[in-house]
């Protein structure tokens, strides 16, 4: 019995063993698979510390990053994300109040990444593939490089001329990527987060080639968040489009997130015809009025631009189809300039496509054709009967036929909007706008304040 009862515990103890090192080896993400392209890069990052995951346990691979972001991950890859700060950065769009404030600062004085030509660093704008080269080439130590190695791949020239011995260097030290199609570099694309991951993986394994003064003498210690902690205030809800699949906005002490699903009514600021425009075109919208949780909480204020890029453009065709316009909605800017990402789609209708009404043309033509068989038919046969009344009453529906058929037949319609003319827009990507960017509020609220951890709320 005695036997029976040390197996039994034995047996316990080896189950639990063997579930505790079974848990110490699951992946703390749930969304990026075994044989994704990046998978080993992207557990390097995370399990460093150097990308953090979401909330929701997810890495989000196609994300695209913003300057701040890659700031403070290029600091900790290179062991700086705990020196300490000597100086203010002189950024007109950069204070101690900006979400990444300690990063940017330590990227100034160790002059990793520059801010740009008018003064600003513009932290909230998505870094391009371009920019990220020009970064590595930057901190590496120098190399004879030849610029025609970049020929070898066929988009070599749409690399700007500033990019082209940058690239040609990362290019020589590894340190680019260039999936999926390993002939394109794609130099304008912005960095999404698994190609993030994998430069700064490859950066980590390669730091014998950083120049000493950006990296740390000796390797860093676990990072010490600055950044204070983040906890929910409250919960609220918009309710600009009552039909939203997802209506919350989650109120922080740092920031209001706006979660991806929430629908905002915009307007166009200038006339708009699909004719007079194409590919890459910038479009841009704005709101009209304040976005209110109904709490009280200011959350867009009014007058704030919304900009989006034409990505496909389909001309009208013959048989009554329609022009069709797709719009990829990515940056705000509030009235006192600050800017913002916002990733968000057409919602006018399944496709997300802006498009005039299949019946638009049909209905037009059926209107003028009644009008027109009415006279051309109609008063000819009255007079010669001397009965007008029976003469249009013949006139009017075979025009209308005629016109109809007409609308069908030929070809569709483009899409046109008068300025001011409101378009509903279904946000695709949580949105964060962090309290510098925004007013605290509009009116006096006696909710009770909750204090829970963010990824709780989200």
């Amino acid at each position: 019995m005695i036997f029976k009862k040390k197996l039994a515990a034995l047996f316990l103890g080896l189950m639990l063993l063997l579930t505790s090192v079974s848990s110490a080896l699951a992946k703390d993400y749930t969304d990026i698979p075994d044989d994704y392209w990046a998978a080993e890069e992207i557990e390097d990052v995370v399990t460093k510390q150097i990308i953090p995951l979401y909330g929701d346990n997810t890495f989000r691979p196609l994300e695209r990053v913003p300057r701040v972001d890659w700031t403070g991950w290029l600091l900790k890859a290179l062991g700086l994300s705990n020196a300490p700060i000597t100086a203010e950065p002189a950024y007109s769009d950069v204070t101690m109040a900006t979400y990444g404030y300690s990063d940017i600062a330590r990227s100034d004085q160790f002059g990793l990444i520059y801010g740009y030509t008018d003064g600003e660093f513009k932290p909230q704008r998505f870094i391009t593939k371009c920019e990220t080269a020009s970064i590595m080439s930057h901190i590496t130590k120098d190399t004879e490089v030849d610029a025609s190695v970049v020929k070898q791949f066929a988009d070599y020239e749409q690399i700007p001329g500033w990019g082209v011995l940058p690239f040609s260097k990362a290019i020589k030290y590894g340190l680019y990527v260039n999936y999926p199609l390993e002939t394109e570099l794609n130099p304008n694309r912005e960095l999404n987060r698994a190609e993030a991951a994998v430069l700064l993986a490859r950066l980590m394994k390669a730091l014998g080639l950083v120049e000493d003064q950006y990296k740390a003498e000796e390797p860093a210690e676990e990072p010490v968040a600055e950044e204070p902690a983040e906890y929910v205030l409250s919960v609220e809800h918009l309710d600009d489009y009552g039909k939203a699949v997802v209506d919350r906005v989650s109120i922080t002490n740092l920031r209001r997130i706006i979660l991806a699903k929430n629908v905002f009514r915009v307007s166009f600021v200038e006339p708009f015809n699909s004719k007079k425009h194409q590919i890459g075109d910038v479009i841009p919208f704005y709101f009209k009025k304040d976005v209110v949780t109904k709490e009280g909480t200011l959350i867009i204020p009014a007058n704030t631009k919304l900009y989006a890029t034409i990505e496909e453009l389909r001309d009208k065709k013959w048989v009554n189809k329609n022009a069709e316009v797709y719009l990829h909605f990515t940056k705000m800017v509030f009235p006192n300039g600050n800017e913002y990402p916002f990733i968000a789609r057409v919602l006018n209708n399944d496709e997300g496509v802006l498009r005039e009404n299949f019946w638009l043309k049909p209905l037009e033509y059926t209107v003028a054709g009644a009008a027109i068989g009415g006279a051309a038919i109609g008063l000819p046969i009255g007079a010669a009967n001397d009965r007008s009344g029976d003469g249009m009453a013949i006139g009017f529906p075979a025009g209308a036929g005629a016109g109809l058929i007409a609308g069908f037949l030929t070809p569709g319609v483009n899409f046109k909007a008068k300025a001011n003319e409101d378009v509903l827009v279904e946000l695709k990507v949580d949105c964060s706008l962090y309290n510098d960017y925004v007013t605290q509020t509009t009116t006096t609220t006696t909710t009770e304040t909750t204090t829970v951890p963010v990824e709780d709320a989200q």
